[in-house]
C-alpha cells in the first residue's frame, strides 16, 4: 500500500475540504503516479474531486453505502478495498484515511510544500522517522507557476 500526500510544514492537507495550493507540477506527478491503479480516498476526498477520476479504478470508503459520483465503488472497509486489489493500492486522502491506512503503508510519496497553512482543518498523521527511509528527494523552487517552493520526497518503510 502506498500513501500519496501534499502536506505544508506541520503536516496540514486541507482547509474546508480543499487543497490549499495550486501547485501544477505536483498534480502531474501524481497523475503520472496513480495512472491505471487503483485509489483509496474517503468520502470528503471523492466529494472534494468532483468527479471520478480518469484511467484509475476509484474506491470510496465510507459508511454511507453511496459512491459520490458514477465512477466510483463503494468500499465498507479497508479490508474490502483490500479483497479487491491484486496490486498496488494507493491512498489519496483524506486525513482519516490515512490515520487508517499509515500503519499497513509500505511506502510514500509526499510533496512537502514549503508553507504554514495557519487554517489547516485536515492533517497527515505524524511519522515515526525511525521507521521510514528517504529513497528520493527533489526539490522544486517556487516560480511563476508555484507560489510555494516544495520538495518530492519518497519513503519506504524499513522491515523490522
Amino acid at each position: 500500500m502506498t500513501l500519496i500526500a501534499a502536506l505544508d510544514q506541520q503536516r496540514g492537507i486541507g482547509v474546508g475540504g480543499q487543497l490549499p495550493w495550486r501547485l501544477p507540477d505536483d498534480l502531474k506527478r501524481f497523475k503520472q503516479l496513480t495512472h491505471g491503479k487503483t485509489l483509496l480516498m474517503g468520502r470528503k476526498t471523492a466529494e472534494s474531486l468532483g468527479r471520478a477520476l480518469p484511467g484509475r479504478r476509484n474506491l470510496v470508503l465510507t459508511r454511507s453505502g453511496a459512491a459520490p459520483y458514477v465512477g466510483m465503488q463503494v468500499v465498507a472497509s479497508l479490508d474490502a478495498a483490500l479483497a479487491q486489489v491484486s496490486d498496488e493500492l494507493i491512498v489519496i486522502g483524506g486525513g482519516e484515511i490515512y490515520a487508517l491506512c499509515i500503519a499497513q503503508a509500505e511506502a510514500l510519496h509526499l510533496t512537502l510544500v514549503d508553507t504554514w497553512v495557519t487554517a489547516a482543518d485536515v492533517f497527515f498523521p505524524e511519522l515515526i522517522a525511525a521507521e521510514w527511509r528517504e529513497t528520493a528527494r527533489i526539490a522544486h523552487p517556487a516560480d511563476a507557476q508555484h507560489a510555494q517552493a516544495f520538495a518530492f520526497v519518497d519513503l519506504q518503510r524499513l522491515r523490522k
